[in-house]
């Protein structure tokens, strides 16, 4: 991610604000703030931009690639992390989707998800 990116999404004055906390700690802690931060200003995830794409619900995308509908929706929300999702998930999305598995990973490594 380019700095560029980081600044339209967060404010300068509030990266400026973290450097009072985070000043002395692992340069790690301030990258996964700043990865949290970047993420909630993103509106949706790749896999719920290419599902409205196609125009699929999630219950009809769950259908079509037999992952549940609840890990569609937690792959939504980022409540859990797609980037760490197992291949025989994502090659069914891919293929209900029409897309590359690359298209549906998250542009962060690290991404704040509470579950893998």
């Amino acid at each position: 991610m380019r700095f560029a990116d980081i600044i339209k999404a967060v404010p300068l004055e509030e990266i400026r604000a973290l450097y009072s906390p985070y000043h002395e700690m692992e340069i790690r802690h301030f990258v996964d703030k700043m990865n949290e931060l970047w993420l909630s200003q993103r509106a949706e995830t790749n896999l719920k931009h290419l599902r409205h794409l196609v125009g699929l619900s999630q219950r009809e995308l769950a259908e079509k690639s037999g992952i549940s509908l609840r890990t569609i929706q937690q792959y939504e929300q980022r409540k859990k992390n797609i980037n760490k999702a197992q291949i025989d998930t994502l090659i069914p999305l891919s293929m209900a989707l029409y897309c590359d598995v690359r298209d549906l990973l998250e542009p962060l490594e690290q991404v704040t998800a509470k579950e893998n």
